[in-house]
């Protein structure tokens, strides 16, 4: 797994993590219960990116995002038989992470590395912004961009910043999430809109006070 790990951190084109159909993720796993280690080694091969993600966002360092993936994922060969439906996989493995993160920092809060020395293990802010064709006034707009909406992420209340994440980068459904953070589907509905509100009135503030954007609503 190190060696897989220290793959995905320094390759661009394995940023994104492949994606696997329902049925495939359950006969998947089917096996991994059994003993098949490939077929564990194939989820992790499938899930490390998104985790590695998740828990950099959360912890804001990636030596600890690094160990609590490790850390997820063993835990998770140790009590894979406890998964009563192969197909809500994903959403355990989320649910063991942030538990790690919880166990990991209880008490105390993360601090997060300078996003000058940092860039997050798999798709950036800035990502979503980005346009081709764009003017040299543009990528810089983008570029600073990218730094305020990492930081606005970073400032919300962690019960927002957290459905956030996983709502926005990961595209991971309402259902899965209300599992992760074992909260009401409405409650996380709720969270995520708030959360919505917040980045993007941020955003709106930033461009209007220092690029003159008042016409922004």
């Amino acid at each position: 797994m190190n060696e897989e790990r220290t793959k995905g951190l320094s390759s661009k084109k394995n940023a994104q993590s492949p994606s696997i159909s329902g049925e495939e993720l359950g006969d998947l796993v089917s096996r991994a219960k059994k003993g098949r280690v490939e077929a564990f080694q194939e989820l992790y091969r499938l899930y490390s990116r998104k985790i590695l993600n998740y828990t950099y966002r959360l912890t804001g360092s990636r030596e600890e995002a690094e160990d609590l993936t490790q850390d997820t994922f063993v835990l998770a060969y140790k009590k894979l038989t406890s998964l009563k439906e192969n197909g809500k996989f994903q959403s355990w493995l989320f649910r063991i992470a942030q538990n790690n993160v919880y166990q990991k920092f209880r008490g105390t809060r993360p601090q997060f590395d300078s996003l000058d020395e940092i860039e997050a293990p798999e798709s950036s802010a800035a990502q979503m912004l980005i346009t081709p064709h764009r003017s040299p006034e543009e990528r810089l707009l983008s570029g600073e961009l990218e730094q305020v909406i990492e930081q606005v992420i970073n400032q919300l209340p962690d019960k927002h910043k957290k459905v956030f994440i996983l709502s926005a980068i990961h595209k991971l459904s309402y259902q899965e999430i209300s599992e992760i953070v074992d909260r009401s589907l409405a409650s996380v509905k709720s969270d995520i809109h708030r959360a919505r509100v917040g980045v993007r009135e941020k955003i709106k503030q930033y461009l209007r006070e220092d690029h003159g954007m008042s016409n922004l609503h």
